[in-house]
C-alpha cells in the first residue's frame, strides 16, 4: 500500500487516494496527462508519445502502486486470465507435483490459477466446476475423482458443456470422451513393469490395482496381462487385488497376499502410494524387500528414491503432464475452432533395489 511508502514523496492528497485502489484517473491527476495518454502507455500502444512522458507515467505508476483492475479488464476482454485446476487429492504427491506443473506453466504465460481439491468425490467435482464457473475462470484442467464411473464422468462433461467451459482432462481419462486430454500409455507401463519381474524369474506376481472403473487402472492391468501372455503364464484372478490408489489399500493388499495367497514372490502396485502401503505392511510382518518379496510401483514420486530400499517403479512425467495440460487448455481458450487433442506420454521403467532375481519359486531362493 502507498501508506507504507512515504519515501516516494507523494503528497497527502495522493496518499489519501492510494488508501483506496489507484485508478488511471488518479495517475492522470498526479501527472497532468490525459486518461487517454495514460491508457496508451500502459497498454504499450504509445508509439508517438515522447519517451520522457512514458517515463513520467511509469514512475507515477510505481509511486502510486497502480495495478490494473482485473475484473474490469476481464469485462472488457471477456476474459479473466484465470484457469481452474480440479485435483482429487492434494495430499498425494502425484497430484501435488502435477499442480506445480500447472501453476508454473500459468505463471510463465501470465495467467492466474485457482486450485480445487475434491477428496476424490464426484459430487465435489461437480461443485468445484460450478464454483470455478461462478468465479469466471476461462477454462479448467480437470483430474476427475477416483469414484467416477462412465456415467459420472459424462455428468461432469455435460455440466462443463452446459456452462460452455473449455476444459482438458489430465491423467484420469475416459476413452472416447469428446475433450482434449493428457494421458500416459498405461498399457505400456503395466507391460514394462510386469515384464521386468518376469525377466527376473518371477512367475507368481501379485497385483494391486486402482479402482476397476478407472480407465488408467484398466490399462495397467491390460499391460500386466499382456506380459503374462507373452511368457505363456495363465492369468489368475486371485493374484489381483483391487486397491484404491492409497497406502491403506496397499497395506490391505499386502495382508491378503501374505495370508491368502502366500506363494507370490513379487507384488506390482499400480501406484507408488499403494506400494508404500505394501512396503510398510511387509516390514511390519517381518518380511524383507526384496529378499523375501520383490516390490514394484508406478509413478516415481520423489519418496520412492529415498525409501530404505529404493523402489523400482514406472515413471510418469507428472510435472510435464501439468505443463502440457495448460498448453492445450490455453490453445483451446484462444482458438475459435476448439479442436480436441490427445497428448500421450510414454512411461519409463526406473530400476532401483526393490526387485531381486528369483531362482526357484518353489524353494523361494534368490540369486545374489
Amino acid at each position: 500500500m502507498c501508506e507504507a511508502q512515504p519515501d516516494f514523496g507523494v503528497n497527502e492528497e495522493i496518499r489519501e487516494v492510494c488508501v483506496l485502489r489507484t485508478t488511471i484517473k488518479d495517475i492522470a491527476n498526479y501527472t497532468g496527462f490525459s486518461v487517454t495518454t495514460i491508457s496508451l502507455v500502459l497498454n504499450n500502444k504509445a508509439n508517438k508519445i515522447p519517451q520522457s512522458t512514458k517515463d513520467t507515467i511509469m514512475e507515477a505508476v510505481e509511486k502510486l502502486n497502480y495495478h490494473p483492475n482485473q475484473v474490469a479488464v476481464g469485462l472488457l476482454k471477456k476474459r479473466t486470465q484465470t484457469i481452474g485446476l480440479i485435483i482429487s487429492d492434494v495430499s498425494n504427491v502425484f497430484f501435488a507435483t502435477l499442480a506445480k506443473g500447472v501453476e508454473d506453466a500459468c505463471r510463465r504465460q501470465g495467467w492466474n490459477l485457482i486450485l480445487c481439491n475434491t477428496n476424490d468425490k464426484h459430487e465435489r467435482d461437480l461443485a468445484c466446476i460450478q464454483v470455478l464457473a461462478d468465479k469466471g475462470v476461462d477454462g479448467i484442467v480437470f483430474c476427475m475423482a477416483r469414484d467416477s464411473d462412465r456415467e459420472k464422468v459424462q455428468e461432469s462433461m455435460d455440466l462443463m458443456d452446459k456452462l460452455k467451459m473449455p476444459f482438458v482432462m489430465v491423467d484420469r481419462y475416459l476413452e472416447g470422451a469428446d475433450c482434449s486430454s493428457v494421458i500416459v500409455n498405461h498399457i505400456q507401463g503395466g507391460y514394462a513393469a510386469t515384464k521386468h519381474l518376469l525377466e527376473r524369474g518371477h512367475r507368481k506376481i501379485g497385483c494391486v490395482t486402482g479402482p476397476s472403473k478407472l480407465e488408467d487402472s484398466q490399462r495397467r492391468l491390460a499391460g500386466y496381462q499382456k506380459a503374462l501372455m507373452e511368457y505363456r503364464i495363465p492369468y489368475r484372478e486371485e493374484l489381483v487385488y483391487e486397491g484404491n490408489y492409497d497406502r491403506e489399500s496397499g497395506a490391505r493388499a499386502a495382508a491378503y497376499f501374505l495370508n491368502d495367497c502366500s506363494e507370490v514372490s513379487a507384488i506390482f502396485a499400480f501406484n507408488d502410494m499403494s506400494a508404500y502401503g505394501v512396503y510398510a505392511r511387509l516390514k511390519k510382518e517381518g518380511y524383507r524387500v526384496p529378499k523375501d518379496i520383490s516390490l514394484l510401483g508406478y509413478d516415481d514420486i520423489f519418496f520412492s528414491e529415498i525409501l530404505d530400499v529404493p523402489l523400482t517403479t514406472v515413471k510418469q512425467p507428472v510435472y510435464d503432464m501439468g505443463v502440457e495440460g495448460v498448453r492445450l487448455l490455453l490453445e483451446e481458450i484462444e482458438s475459435e475452432k476448439r479442436s480436441k487433442k490427445c497428448v500421450t506420454f510414454q512411461p519409463e521403467l526406473i530400476v532401483r533395489e526393490s526387485v531381486r532375481e528369483w531362482k526357484d519359486n518353489s524353494e523361494k531362493e534368490f540369486v545374489v
